[in-house]
Order: structure tokens, then sequence, then C-alpha cells
């Protein structure tokens, strides 16, 4: 769908018109989606609202990339289903199209991607963790298989997550000059290879399946979860860890710019949302979360696309420089994630790696 077809799918549908509130209106393409288009249809009455669409390919490569454009109606119900459990954490959809692959969802143009900010209030992080509490705590109503999952999508985390990056020289990773992965030992292996076993066998949750910093909107102490392509039923410590290394990315690119670190504070409110509503932290979500979260602090290294922290460093020294730590302190959390005994010992972990005494 162009800018031209989507004016056009606009003006056929009143529910849309309704909203936008006039018959005028300018439509742009925005935002550099890996996955899908990004539209945004704007009435000159000052109404504004997002369409988005999913190509028969993965926008980030191309067409020669082909990929269903069934995933984007796993997509939709599963924003459907947010919406009833936590209404306020999502932004309101206006309208599934399954036979036109797209849907409409209320605009977020105040609110600012949570990606490497350092203004990001605590706030932010405590909703974030009852966000994955109400994940925890709620399950959607039964339906074919294939409604809030797509099996494609899913494929390619578990290749890109835990299948990729762990073979030397796999065509399907992009390498940087400043960085060389270093051998890595047979418990780490193994530990990798237990974690893909939970992501592929443990379905006991719905969950957003992409969940990191730059499909987090907020704006003050309001909150809104985007882009829930890759949603599917699994462990819910793969939501949480996916979460915290990019949180973490954020805090070794502060780190390496020589700037003040917050993940202490940052981390502690994100489990004191999560215990306010669920009432506990268990030692087993705690310790899946710290291994995935190696997981996708390592991915991120190897794969096309990198963590955007760690890119945004303005120099190659500094880019070396967070390469190398993210590594490190990847290989540290998956190798320790099932012996760690508290949220406290995670933590020092983390300090060993990112305390500014040890500059």
């Amino acid at each position: 769908m162009t800018v031209e077809d989507i004016a056009r799918y606009v003006a056929a549908k009143s529910v849309l018109k309704e909203v936008l509130k006039h018959d005028r209106y300018d439509v742009y393409e925005i935002g550099g989606g890996n996955l899908n288009f990004i539209f945004r249809v704007q009435s000159v009455s000052g109404n504004s609202l997002i369409i988005k669409h999913a190509p028969p390919y993965l926008r980030m490569l191309g067409e020669a990339f082909a990929l269903t454009q069934e995933r984007i109606c796993a997509e939709m119900h599963t924003m459907r289903y947010f919406q009833t459990i936590a209404p306020s954490y999502v932004p309101h959809v206006y309208l599934c199209d399954e036979e036109r692959f797209c849907f409409a969802m209320e605009d977020l143009q105040e609110f600012r991607l949570m990606q490497n900010r350092s203004d990001v209030p605590l706030c932010i992080y405590e909703k974030l963790g009852d966000f994955l509490a109400l994940l925890f705590l709620n399950t959607p109503p039964p339906r074919l298989e294939g409604y809030y999952e797509n099996a494609a999508l899913k494929r390619i985390s578990d290749e890109y997550i835990f299948c990729f990056p762990h073979i030397a020289d796999h065509p399907a990773l992009v390498s940087v000059p400043y960085f060389t992965p270093r051998p890595k030992s047979p418990h780490f292996d193994a530990t990798i290879a237990w974690l893909r076993t939970r992501f592929l066998e443990a379905k006991e949750h719905l969950l957003h399946g992409d969940l990191h910093t730059g499909s987090v909107m907020s704006d003050g102490c309001d909150l809104k979860i985007i882009d829930a392509e890759f949603a599917f039923f699994g462990p819910l410590g793969f939501d949480a860890g996916v979460l915290i290394a990019h949180i973490l990315f954020d805090e070794i690119h502060a780190y390496c710019s020589d700037q003040t670190v917050h993940y202490t504070k940052r981390i502690q409110a994100l489990f004191r949302g999560f215990e306010a509503r669920a009432h506990t932290v268990s030692l087993a979500f705690l310790r899946e979360s710290i291994g995935f979260c190696g997981a996708e602090l390592y991915r991120r290294l190897l794969v096309p696309a990198k963590a955007k922290p760690l890119e945004a460093l303005p120099n190659v020294s500094q880019k070396a420089q967070a390469y190398a730590l993210s590594e490190t302190l990847a290989i540290d959390l998956v190798e320790a994630c099932l012996h760690v005994e508290s949220l406290e010992d995670f933590l020092a972990r983390v300090e060993r790696r990112l305390c500014p005494k040890t500059r």
C-alpha cells in the first residue's frame, strides 16, 4: 500500500473518518520499521491516526526476503488483547483489516521512544514491570493456532537469537570491523540451548515478543507499548530479559560516553512494579530473565538489526569498547543465570562491568 493507496483506503472507512473529523487530510510514510510500513494520516482539523501495513516481504531487507503478510493479523489480535488487560499501556486500536493486512491505531505524536534517553523517569520502569505482571496474571481467550502468534516470525526470533549468532561466519550475520567474537565455553553453549528449549516449548504466557526500549514510548509518566508483531506464547522471562538487555544497552552507551549510569534504580523499579501487582518475583523467573537478557545482549552484536544505542556512539573506539563490554556482560549473564540467587546478586554482576570506579 502506497501513500495514495492509504488515502483512498481512509476515504472508504467511515470509522477512520470519524477519528479524523474532516474529509481533508494528508498521508505521510513515517518511521524506519524493520518489518512493516507505517503511515500517519493527519486531517486539517489536527486529528490524526496511524496505519500499519504488512507488505509481502521484510521491509528492512527488501522484496527479496519474502514474508507472509498474515503476520500482521497476529499482531493486531495481540494488540487488541493487550487493550483488554492493559488499556492505558497500549495505543487504542480503531480498525483491524485482515483482508488488507493493515490496522489503524491511535497516533502518539506527543510520545517519544524510550530508547537511548537519559530523561525517562522511574515511574515508566515501574509501569513496564506492571505490564509484565499483567501478562503473567492474565490469559487470552482460547483461539485457533496462529491467532496470536505467527510461526514465521517465531522462527525468525529462534534463528536470530539462539542459532545464527552462535555459528561462526554464518551468512545471515553482519560483522563490524571493531568487534571479533571470542570463543565461547561449552557451558555458555549449553545454557543457550536450554534457553532455546524454553523459548520453543514453554507456552506459558502470551508475550509481546520484542519488548525493548525501541518498542516503548513515553510522555512523562504515560507509557505506550507498540510493535507486537513478534508476539508468541512463551516464558515470561523472555520479555523481561529482552527489555532488561536494552535497558543495559542504553546504560552501556552512557558508560562509554562518560555519562552517569542509572541501571540499578531502573532495574529495581522494573521488578518493584512487577512485584506490586504479582506479589512475588520467583527465583525461576529472575533466572530466566537474566539468561534471556544475556542472549539478547549477545545476538545484537552480530545480527543485522544492531543495538541502536551502541551504533549511536560517535567514534570507533567508543563502539569497540561498547561491543567488548556487551559481549563480556552477555557471557557472564548467560553462564551465571541458573546460579543467581537474588536481584541483588544480578545487579552486583552488572556493577562489576558498569561501575564507574572501574573506568
